[in-house]
């Protein structure tokens, strides 16, 4: 119960404060919990971060979005991701979590090992395993986080201001492709 209570804490303080100006302290407070506990329970801040981050970004939502017709892969793919980032409860977690992975080193390496770990692991498990489809799950999270980081983050004309079903209807193609072509036609190379 109290993992639970301290993972739901941490996903609001981070949001509302980001990663920098977040302590464990705070997060023990808003959970109702000793200090202690939290660093017992996670053993870092870093490494309650990356936990956090299962609360925002759930691997299993982007797994379920794999299933269906090869051919919409790419459609619900994107459009599930960008659900994550312009649904109320979870937008500013979004946010705080890729700019503090690109500003703060702790938070970083809390986002690659939970994508490593997590996001690209569940992805390329459901496209076969191994290096060729981590590689290809890797080619399409460029192109979603790439987007999210000009579209949310940095809020860049036009694709902030683009309609959300446009920007589906640009990315989809893209994304199906990196999930769904020959390897020789990507040009993959031997893993």
């Amino acid at each position: 119960m109290s993992r639970d209570a301290v993972l739901a804490a941490a996903k609001l303080r981070f949001a509302a404060e980001g990663y920098e100006k977040t302590t464990l302290r705070a997060i023990a407070s808003d959970a109702n919990v000793d200090a202690s506990m939290v660093l017992y329970l996670f053993g870092s801040k870093a490494d309650l971060f990356r936990e956090s981050l299962r609360l925002i970004l759930d691997p299993d939502v982007l797994v379920a979005a794999l299933e269906g017709p090869a051919e919409e892969i790419g459609e619900r793919m994107v459009r599930v991701y960008l659900r994550m980032w312009e649904t109320p409860d979870t937008a500013a977690s979004m946010r705080v979590m890729l700019q503090s992975a690109t500003s703060n080193s702790d938070a970083h390496v809390a986002f690659r090992t939970f994508m490593q770990d997590y996001v690209l692991a569940a992805v390329s498990g459901v496209l076969g395993g191994g290096e060729q489809a981590r590689l290809r799950a890797m080619l399409a999270a460029s192109n979603l986080v790439g987007t999210a980081m000009l579209r949310y983050v940095m809020a860049v004309p036009p694709l902030a201001t683009l309609d959300g079903e446009d920007v589906v209807r640009l990315l989809a193609p893209t994304v199906t492709r990196y999930l769904t072509a020959d390897a020789a036609e990507l040009g993959l190379p031997e893993l």
